[in-house]
């Protein structure tokens, strides 16, 4: 008898389940998950709508189309129980064409909307705003009035400065107009101060715009501690990095351009300027003598730069040796001899010096010697905290500032740096630095637990600390700078952390303050941080509890505030640079920016313009605007600079910097990449200088894993050369004219 085969069955669909009978249900509403506009407002936030009905929001991030197709899905489908329309009654009701499946394949499904009460792909605490508002960042915290430039800034004579609308009053047009920016820098007409410290001198008075009102001079008290000395050549030999002959050999490197470059051999603590092989180069580049994790610019008050003859100070913290290689969480005893060079960018002493056209030379001029260990990450108090400059100084030596750092052994260590000047005479130039041997640092916290991996200030009291054990531990030292040496040694054994609790499970590689006031006008109080395990939180101190805005499968090694942007920059999957809003009504939306070619190494943001650096390990240091138009496809496109990359090669043993590299255009879905290349060319550490007024603004500081370090002054020009609203007076509205003006024309002239 043969086999039958069970006849087969039509299975009934789920959509069954959802519809109802004309007459069943009374019609309702379709239902809405968050405030949706009117399609009529006129409103320039509302993007177009796609063929096919499908709103699109051309600002969002590719990663989150599947959500808004989801929530667009749940805001426009018709309710379950709302009546169907029908047919007139001698009109028969259309069919919808059969399909033919070809092959032994299936049928295909039809595409059903997800069910009401659907719950979205993520876990986080993302919002669920109307899918049809583009978001466009707006500051969070900033004065109404603020200086600008009005004329082209020059490093080393004193800047023109003027009076203007402050980037939050005016936020809509100035920052379309940063959208039109195209440069590797900053573009000097808009470039203005948007921190906020709570040491700001408060009100809307006369002089209130000034640097000196808004970043003010602190720890005037704080004194260069006794029991420093000069060391020699042979005794500081002991703290300065030291290669296989003993000290450190020098690096061949090739500069100038491609096909026709110069080989040039850099000893340690010897600097190049590459305007010799570049004509229009404004860089420098000099060896630390070993690999550079630590990089940080210092902030000098207004009234003193110039009596320091517009120098600018750079703090570099290179490693003992080209092979070490510090084990994150793992403390060095003490002591452990290591040094953190001071370098100064100075006006050239050639007969140009002081001019605008004058590029300025780099020299070494301290060397502190510590016994703390290599420094893993330096961050000067990034408000001013140098001694005045201008006249006879009852103390010697002055002081240059604070110098937090996470070091060797474990611990966070706070130096008072002396300013070079004052011990110049100890030695002859033709010697080279300064060697000073430092005492015990001012303020050294330590944990039993577990070891100090990164840190932050918030303003020039509060240190947030990220420890090994997944910690954040918040401190606030101001009673310790300001106690007498005595009691030194006691505060340290008793200062203890105002605040102390666990986000991660693993060591935090990167922490940033969110550097805006709570309702009271004190703060900040929300952390950014980034761990090992892949996570990436907001936590606010109030309310000690993490909350996760990003999940990667890679370690997050970079994390940065932008006020620009009001939002949290740091690495995405794949290597993917990307912002994350801190704003209340887009809390946790992420925006790709760029795409390096390997893994992230270092990110940094400015006060001063939205323009972000990013350092990584295939030896390329870039930059892109971080507030870029809101318009995919415009005729401003997404650029991606690349300043220089850094290339060795193993036969020959010699280093290639390449410049002059064509930007490339952002792609609008980020192809990641990955590759090999050697330790030694990564890019460690990028920082922008936001501690020198605007006329610095476009200073960038990188250091490489070959100790070559480069400073380069960046600018930027808007596109086609074309001021936005013709004129800046005209984009700030300083004419006076307060009257709004229409959306549609304003996005016109932009």
């Amino acid at each position: 008898m043969p086999r039958e085969l069970r006849p087969r069955k039509a299975h009934q669909s789920y959509t069954a389940f959802v519809e109802e009978d004309e007459g069943g249900a009374p019609e309702a509403e379709p239902s809405h998950t968050g405030p949706r506009a009117s399609d009529d407002s006129g409103s320039d936030s509302l993007a177009p709508v796609a063929a096919g009905g499908v709103p699109f929001d051309d600002d969002y991030d590719d990663d989150d189309d599947a959500d808004a197709l989801a929530v667009a899905a749940l805001v426009d489908a018709p309710s379950p129980t709302s009546e169907a329309p029908t047919p007139a009654p001698d009109t028969p009701a259309p069919k919808p064409p059969a399909k033919k499946s070809k092959g032994k394949g299936k049928a295909a499904a039809k595409a059903t909307p997800p069910a009401p009460g659907a719950r979205p792909r993520q876990n986080y605490s993302l919002p669920n705003p109307n899918v049809h508002h583009r978001h466009r960042p707006a500051p969070l915290a900033g004065a109404l009035r603020a200086e600008r430039l009005l004329r082209p800034p020059a490093l080393f004579t004193p800047p023109v400065l003027g009076a203007t609308h402050a980037y939050a009053a005016r936020a809509r047009r100035v920052g379309k107009a940063w959208g039109a920016s195209i440069g590797p820098g900053p573009v000097w007409q808009v470039v203005e101060d948007v921190g906020w410290f709570r040491e700001a001198r408060g009100g809307e008075g006369a002089g209130a715009e000034t640097e000196g009102a808004r970043r003010p001079r602190v720890h005037g008290g704080v004194r260069v501690p006794g029991g420093w000395g000069v060391l020699g050549p042979r005794d500081a030999g002991a703290y300065l990095p030291t290669g296989e002959g003993g000290r450190a050999p020098s690096v061949s490197c090739d500069f100038g351009p491609f096909g026709a470059q110069t080989n040039v051999e850099l000893a340690p603590l010897g600097a190049q300027k590459l305007s010799e092989f570049l004509p229009e180069s404004r860089a420098h580049v000099f060896n630390a003598g070993a690999s550079v994790w630590g990089l940080d610019w210092c902030p000098i008050h207004p009234d003193d730069r110039p009596h320091c003859n517009y120098k600018y100070y750079l703090a570099a913290g290179p490693f003992p040796s080209h092979t070490h290689s510090p084990n994150i969480g793992v403390k060095v005893s003490r002591p452990a001899p290591a040094c953190v060079q001071i370098w100064s960018l100075c006006p050239s002493s050639s007969d140009a010096a002081g001019s605008e056209g004058d590029r300025g030379e780099i020299h070494c001029e301290l060397v502190l010697c510590i016994d703390s260990g290599p420094a893993l990450e330096l961050k000067w108090c990034p408000l001013p905290s140098n001694d005045p400059l201008s006249g006879p100084s009852p103390v010697s030596p002055r002081k240059l500032g604070l110098l937090a750092g996470i070091f060797g052994d474990g611990s966070l260590s706070v130096y008072v740096v002396p300013y070079p000047p004052d011990l110049a005479a100890t030695q002859p130039p033709s010697l080279g630095p300064v060697h000073v041997k430092l005492p015990e640092p001012i303020v050294r916290i330590e944990l039993e637990e577990a070891a100090c991996c990164t840190l932050d200030w918030a303003n020039s009291e509060v240190v947030a600390i990220g420890l090994a054990n997944g910690a954040i531990a918040v401190y606030n030292i101001a009673r310790a700078l300001s106690a007498p040496s005595e009691l030194l040694t006691v505060l340290m054994i008793a200062i203890l952390p105002t605040h102390y609790f666990c986000v991660h499970q693993s060591a935090l590689r990167a922490l940033a303050w969110v550097r805006i006031p709570d309702r009271n006008g004190n703060g900040p109080t929300v952390i950014a941080s980034g761990g090992y395990d892949g996570l990436q939180c907001l936590t606010d101190i109030r309310d000690v509890g993490g909350h996760v805005f990003n999940r990667t499968r890679d370690a997050i090694s970079a994390i940065a505030y932008s006020p620009f942007l009001s939002a949290a920059v740091t690495i995405d999957h794949e290597n993917v640079i990307k912002s994350y809003s801190v704003a209340p009504s887009t809390l946790g939306r992420g925006h790709a920016l760029m795409d390096p070619g390997g893994p992230v190494w270092s990110i940094s943001a400015s006060d001063y313009h939205p323009q972000l650096a990013v350092g990584s390990a295939d030896g390329t240091c870039c930059t892109t605007n971080g507030l870029r138009s809101t318009r995919r496809g415009g005729y401003v496109p997404f650029l991606v600079h690349r300043v220089y990359q850094l290339d060795y090669s193993r036969n020959a043993g010699r280093f290639r910097m390449l410049d002059r590299l064509k930007p490339r255009e952002m792609l609008e879905r980020p192809e990641g990449g990955g590759g090999a290349w050697d330790v030694s060319v990564g890019v460690q550490r990028v920082a922008w200088h936001s501690g020198a007024g605007l006329a610095a603004a476009g200073l960038l500081a990188s250091a490489t894993g070959s100790g070559l370090c480069r400073v380069d002054f960046l600018d930027g020009r808007f596109i086609r050369d074309r001021v936005p609203y013709e004129s800046v007076e005209a984009m700030r509205l300083e004419d006076g004219d307060e009257m709004d003006v229409d959306e549609a024309d304003e996005e016109d002239s932009s």
